[in-house]
């Protein structure tokens, strides 16, 4: 036992000299060589350095000047301007890579070792060391330049980190604790920021966030969020971004790219409050100038109508949708599955302003309130398929008050120009349908203006009135009034019952003659006064029902009819288009030769004496009354049957003489034939 213990006593004093000795050798010059030789003989590596910096005061600490240490030939080694380690007392005795902290100051790694930190390409990486240890791992001046991440200048510190080789998490994943990242600038994908500060915690796939800040297209964001890697998911418990200026739509679509990326591998976020402050954006078909928006409780990639429990609210100074401008919009909705609750909507917009509040459903839009007054609006000239684009979601709309005042509305660009001033709209109660057809099927609604052009027409003050009941709709009236005449009309259409019976009634006084060629495509060159009385029912669902069921009568009376050019103008007028454009490369006067024949060009203005218009309508068929025009120089008939549902069934004739020339047009069998003779006797 006395030589055992003789032994012990040896070995400990051996030891005690031995570590003296390193003690020692490391307050001399010979501590550089004495420890690059220990590591390049002991270990597979290779290490150099410039100095070494050790006290005895701080036993524990040691620090290297400059090292570089070559993990494998043919690499370039990696470096640091400063390596300072703290080391562990049990990781001396249990002969560990052990450390209290390790502090690596600028460090310089080549691009091929930093492949390492992609987990997939870990194992097959010549990017290898032995397991380490270290309470704390600090990284400071760290400059990172990959395909994927740039980061400049940044100060890296890991709690808890334990880095082993054969884990397929990258070293900076290899920990579990606090973190905190500072950097002047970093670049992550479709993300270019500045003044990136991290501050969190991770335990196995759990990143928590406890603050992160840094600056993105000019604007400052901050926030805390949680994520769940293995679960896909992140938590954003708050994010806030202030004075962010988006103009780059290329930037815009990468974003939304990355974003269906990462739906379509089933990755989840719930925000839990999102602030966006003071904010212009600058993109096609959208723009914003400080604008405030905040969300709460939004669950992505879900839809509006899948949310649980969410609110937004949106404001901005002014904007532009689709070349139209708008200034102090105002939105307020609220969201609950199947419903968005439209808490109040406003904006100035169109020289007026609009205001509604509300709910929409998916198939259903309802409307507590719909105001606006005093808009100007130039429609474009697609104006009524953009209507309808933006209403067919809807299988019905409902408006419990409805109230547009002192409207001006103009659509100039479309096939029938119109427009109205001082348009006044009202209405209560409103349900619009779209099935079984577009219709209004509850509810009363007014309208009148001060002023209306229709294809040119004017109107003065006019006044629509109209309700429903049940899909039983009626024109209680329609009073349009003309410069010296009035048209009146009244009708019923019944949605409820079988093939949509309807009726209408019309009444007219000393209307002008040029409605005629405007409103009703006739050609009718003549100026004038027609009284007019119409009564005709049928069947509206569709054309079928109506070329079978068409009843009623239509009659007018024509007062002061002239042709201010002559009879040319009837010529003109009656000619069928394809006749038309081949006889507007000849003669006008159209003599058919240089002889003192007479011609049949402008003249003096024509009075015109016609008879009363009669039409019947018996089940579709049509039969018109013979109606005669005469004047100077004028002598025409016209009449013949007409059938909606059998093209055999209609047959109709014009026969004219215009001056020395004679027109015979007619329809029969859903076809028509011209027959043209000119003063000198030949046909055309």
């Amino acid at each position: 036992m006395r030589f055992i213990g003789k032994i012990i006593a040896t070995f400990a004093v051996l030891v005690s000299l031995g570590l003296t000795i390193v003690l020692a050798l490391l307050h001399t010059r010979y501590a550089t060589p004495m420890v690059t030789q220990v590591v390049n003989r002991f270990t597979p590596y290779t290490l150099t350095l410039d100095d070494i910096r050790y006290h005895i005061r701080d036993p524990w600490h040691l620090t290297l000047q400059r090292p570089a240490l070559t993990i494998t030939d043919g690499q370039p080694p990696i470096a640091a301007n400063r390596l300072s380690v703290w080391f562990n007392l049990n990781s001396l005795l249990q002969l560990q890579w052990q450390f209290d902290s390790i502090l690596i100051d600028e460090p310089t790694v080549s691009a091929q070792q930093l492949s390492a930190l992609a987990p997939s390409d870990l194992e097959a990486s010549a990017f290898a060391l032995p397991e380490l240890r270290s309470h704390r791992l600090a990284i400071s001046r760290l400059n990172v330049s990959t395909p994927s991440l740039t980061l400049k200048q940044g100060e890296l510190q890991l709690d808890q980190w334990h880095y082993q080789p054969g884990d397929p998490a990258p070293w900076w994943q290899q920990f579990d604790g606090n973190f905190q990242l500072a950097a002047n600038s970093a670049h992550w994908q479709q993300w270019q920021t500045q003044q990136l500060l991290l501050d969190g915690n991770h335990r196995s796939s759990l990143w928590k966030l406890n603050g992160f800040s840094f600056n993105w297209q000019n604007a400052s964001i901050n926030g805390q969020l949680d994520a769940a890697l293995d679960k896909r998911s992140v938590d954003i418990h708050q994010l806030t971004l202030s004075g962010l200026q988006l103009q780059d739509i290329k930037l815009t679509d990468a974003i939304q790219q990355q974003a269906n990326a990462l739906a379509s591998q089933d990755w989840q976020a719930t925000v839990r409050r999102v602030d966006i402050l003071d904010s212009s954006i600058e993109l096609p078909p959208l723009s914003l100038n400080h604008a405030n928006l905040s969300l709460t409780n939004w669950h992505w990639p879900g839809t509006a109508y899948s949310q649980e429990d969410a609110w937004l609210s949106f404001t901005a100074e002014s904007g532009n949708w689709r070349q139209l401008p708008f200034t102090d919009p105002l939105l307020d909705l609220s969201f609950t599955p199947d419903t968005i609750v439209l808490n109040g909507a406003a904006v100035n917009a169109l020289e007026g302003y609009w205001r509604a509040d509300g709910l929409v459903t998916p198939d259903a839009l309802q409307l507590g309130n719909l105001t606006s007054k005093g808009i100007k609006w130039f429609l474009p000239a697609d104006w009524a398929r953009q209507l309808v684009q933006a209403v067919s979601p809807f299988k019905q709309i409902r408006i419990d008050t409805l109230d547009i005042g002192y409207a001006q509305l103009t659509a100039a660009d479309s096939n029938t120009p119109w427009y109205i001033h001082g348009l006044n709209v009202n209405g209560r109660d409103l349900l619009i349908r779209q099935q079984p057809s577009f219709s209004l099927w509850q509810g009363s609604l007014s309208a009148a203006a001060r002023q209306a052009s229709l294809n040119t027409i004017d109107l003065q003050e006019p006044l629509i009135e109209m309700r429903s009941e049940q899909g039983r709709w009626q024109l209680e009236q329609a009073f349009l009034p003309f410069k010296g005449g009035l048209l009146e009309a009244t009708g019923q259409w019944d949605l409820n019952q079988e093939g949509f019976p309807w009726h209408a009634a019309l009444q007219g006084d000393s209307l002008p003659a040029k409605i005629l060629p405007q409103w009703l495509s006739l050609p009718w060159p003549a100026t004038g006064r027609i009284d007019a009385t119409a009564a005709l029912q049928g069947l509206g669902q569709h054309y079928t029902g109506l070329a079978h069921s068409l009843n009623g009568e239509v009659r007018a009376t024509f007062r002061d009819s002239e042709i201010d050019q002559g009879s040319a103008a009837l010529l003109q007028a009656w000619l069928p288009p394809v006749t038309q454009e081949a006889n507007s490369t000849a003669d006008p006067t159209m003599t058919g030769s240089q002889s003192d024949k007479p011609t049949v060009g402008i003249e003096e203005p024509i009075s015109l004496a016609i008879t009363p218009l009669k039409i019947r309508s018996d089940r579709g068929r049509l039969a018109i009354a013979p109606l005669s025009i005469k004047g100077k120089d004028v002598d025409a008939l016209l009449e013949g049957q007409w059938d909606l549902a059998n093209p055999a069934g209609q047959q109709m004739e014009l026969d004219a003489k215009l001056g020395c020339q004679r027109l015979i047009r007619r329809w029969q069998d859903g076809q028509q034939t011209v027959s043209v003779s000119t003063c000198d006797g030949n046909s055309m």
